[in-house]
């Protein structure tokens, strides 16, 4: 691929040990990455839905306690 491309694969999956155990694994091996764009706290949670339903996210939006 070239520069700034990326290759996204959806799936569906089953939620057991065995398919966690194999994510575990390609998230330690960078494999696969998680892109968070932005983290909100808990008190913020409309900001976040309102960054999210703008369409300005370029990532995961993440909500904190």
């Amino acid at each position: 691929m070239g520069k700034g491309a990326t290759n996204v694969k959806f799936t569906t999956v089953a939620v057991n040990n065995e398919n966690l155990n194999a994510l575990v694994r390609l998230l330690e091996t960078g494999e696969v990455r998680v892109v968070i764009d932005q983290t909100y706290p808990f008190d913020e949670t409309a900001g976040a839905v309102a960054h999210m339903l703008a369409h300005h996210a370029s990532g995961k939006v993440a909500i904190t306690v």
